[in-house]
């Protein structure tokens, strides 16, 4: 036994360490960038890059482990099956390791799926690397890859020559359990948000969050996500004639109504509420007493009544909020970084000019890899659960909400302005959990998602409160708008309804309050609208559709799990994406309408694909 278990502890132990030695010839190969970065980050890179290794390396222990529940009796067999499968494992690692030095040059990302549509075209790729030094880079293949190679064959030679017999009854379960086992450090351990390039993402500096990425890992992850088709599967006009359709929405033209005041730079505060759904708020016609302090703070604001989710997930929902950019049906642009790159983003455009910007969230913001795209926006702090105390992670998400509350509000006091700082809750998410009294009973999920959203409500009245007595209050827009809606409560069936979202504008820079917006509008559309009022530029917001701007064309468009809404001030219609048909339709919308829908799941799908 003991020689079953050392041999796989230095098999395990062994690729963390060439995982550990690749990224040093990364920074070595790119020593411009590499030296352009200080020391610190070099050891950062490969402290944060660690969690990776190991678990590729766990990935890379399952069949070994699992093996060796056969070898009870007999083993020699198992010494030349390691031998083969360390050199098929060898070879494709260190191929993807040397390739990956050069693409990189050429990409800016780490090598991934993307690298599989060259070889449909195997002559213009071998043409493409005419610049490339092709036959130092075979030389540096060759040669790691029988260093790999030779040093994983001594290990599984000096051990498992050495087995002994044993029983079945003893090796199954034993290497059984063992081999489930390895799901915790392929996930990166037992927090809720498993592995992804987030939990390695440190750094505004992309080139050091690049290096900490374990090339095999990313490589895999992005063909198992299939995120790199570039293949559209929403297809149904000429490109040039859906983009045309989706222009015509857009209507650059036209004076914006100014409702703030902007002499001199305002602060502006977004609270993102979870599963904030029109349903749960009466002022929208939803159930009674369940947000009593949002109800009562959107006469003090302008309360926009008429606004769409762009998607269902907070992921989505993060990037149509910060980015003014919709939802795909079945991907999600935030996990993939090297896309994300190119969006414009509200952080970035504050950043850019002035403002102190920052990100609030009691969980891990690892979570659908929404750290990496925040890393990259432009936020100059963020604060996760990782900030607050042991004693405040008092829900399975982290702190709970008003936890974090307080601590916005105490950091905003001496924050610097002006400001941008956003902060999403994360109560109201499954299970519902709240560090209160119960106030709405039932123990249904219907009734514990709306106590949970009463505590949500009861949190952010007491900050707003709070920051009214406070003298950045006067100078400050402060937005309430939802991540995405909920199917609950199931008060209504349509499917719009789960999509349907509060938005409340309050602070001392309104110029008019107990105000209600009824013109149709998308999540999307705060982005511009933000941007237009306080004078900032909108124009890189292509998604965007001004709220305030006259002779606007209103619509709302969103996506679920391969399907849309188009929404119109006369009606609606879902589609079924797979089927082809329209699965619900209310109002007037004529087939024009079906087509419009169609063709905007087209292009930002396409604009999706290209980015």
């Amino acid at each position: 036994m003991r020689k079953r278990l050392e041999f796989l502890a230095l098999y395990g132990l062994s690729w963390v360490l060439f995982f550990q030695f690749f990224r040093v010839l990364f920074l070595v190969y790119h020593y411009k960038k590499t030296i352009e970065l200080p020391p610190s980050l070099w050891v950062s890179s490969a402290r944060h890059g660690l969690q990776m290794d190991i678990s590729f390396a766990s990935y890379i222990l399952v069949i070994p482990t699992l093996l060796l529940i056969f070898t009870a009796s007999k083993w020699k067999w198992y010494g030349r099956t390691m031998s083969v499968y360390s050199l098929i494992i060898s070879f494709f690692i260190t191929l993807l390791t040397v390739t990956d030095l050069e693409l990189f040059k050429a990409w800016g990302f780490r090598i991934d799926g993307t690298s599989l549509h060259y070889l449909e075209t195997p002559v213009e790729a071998w043409a493409s690397m005419g610049a490339a030094p092709v036959f130092p880079l075979l030389l540096l293949l060759g040669a790691l890859f029988y260093l790999v190679y030779r040093i994983l064959k001594t290990i599984v030679q000096r051990t498992t020559g050495s087995f002994t017999k044993m029983r079945y009854g003893f090796t199954i379960p034993v290497f059984l359990v063992l081999t489930g086992s390895l799901i915790i450090p392929i996930r990166g351990g037992l927090q809720l948000a498993p592995m992804n390039e987030s939990a390695v993402f440190f750094s505004d500096k992309s080139f050091a969050n690049y290096a900490a990425v374990n090339v095999p890992w990313n490589y895999m992850s992005s063909l198992i996500s299939s995120s790199y088709s570039k293949k559209n599967p929403f297809v149904y006009y000429e490109e040039k004639q859906a983009d045309q359709m989706v222009a015509s929405l857009y209507k650059q033209t036209g004076v914006t109504e100014q409702l703030i005041d902007t002499t001199g730079k305002v602060n502006v505060v977004v609270i993102i509420w979870e599963s904030f759904t029109a349903k749960v708020t009466a002022e929208l016609g939803g159930v009674k007493n369940v947000t009593p302090e949002f109800e009562k703070l959107s006469k003090e604001g302008i309360l926009f009544t008429n606004v769409y989710a762009s998607g269902n997930r907070s992921d989505k929902g993060m990037v149509a909020i910060l980015s003014g950019y919709p939802a795909q049906p079945t991907n999600s642009i935030i996990k993939i970084p090297k896309k994300t790159i190119s969006l414009p983003s509200l952080p970035r455009e504050f950043h850019k000019n002035g403002w102190h910007t920052s990100f609030y969230y009691g969980g891990e913001t690892e979570f659908a890899n929404m750290k990496s795209y925040f890393l990259q926006q432009g936020f100059d702090k963020i604060i996760d659960k990782n900030d607050f105390d042991a004693a405040d992670m008092n829900s399975k998400w982290g702190a709970h909400d008003h936890i974090v509350l307080n601590r916005f509000l105490s950091d905003l006091n001496t924050q610097k302005q002006p400001f941008f700082s956003t902060l999403f809750t994360l109560s109201s998410h499954e299970p519902f959990e709240v560090p209160v009294k119960t106030v709405i009973e039932g123990t249904d999920p219907e009734h514990l998602f709306l106590n949970a959203h009463h505590y949500t409500d009861a949190s952010i009245g007491d900050f707003i409160a709070k920051a009214k007595t406070k003298p950045w209050w006067k100078k400050t827009l402060l937005i309430i708008i939802a991540d995405h809606g909920h199917p609950l409560p199931e008060t209504q069936k349509e499917k719009p309804a789960e999509f349907h979202i509060p938005m409340l504008w309050l602070g001392g820079v309104l110029k008019m309050k107990n105000v209600r917006i009824d013109s149709l509008a998308s999540q999307t559309d705060l982005a511009a609208t933000l941007l237009n009022q306080v004078h900032l530029p909108s124009q890189a917001f292509t998604w965007s559709n001004d709220i305030f701007r006259k002779n606007r064309t209103a619509f709302a468009y969103f996506a679920f799990n391969n399907g849309l809404g188009w929404m119109k001030p006369d009606g609606f219609l879902v589609r079924d994406n797979i089927g082809g048909n329209i699965i619900e339709r209310k109002g007037t919308l004529n087939a024009k309408e079906e087509e419009r829908g169609k063709a905007y799941l087209q292009a930002s799908f396409t604009d999706y694909l290209k980015r």
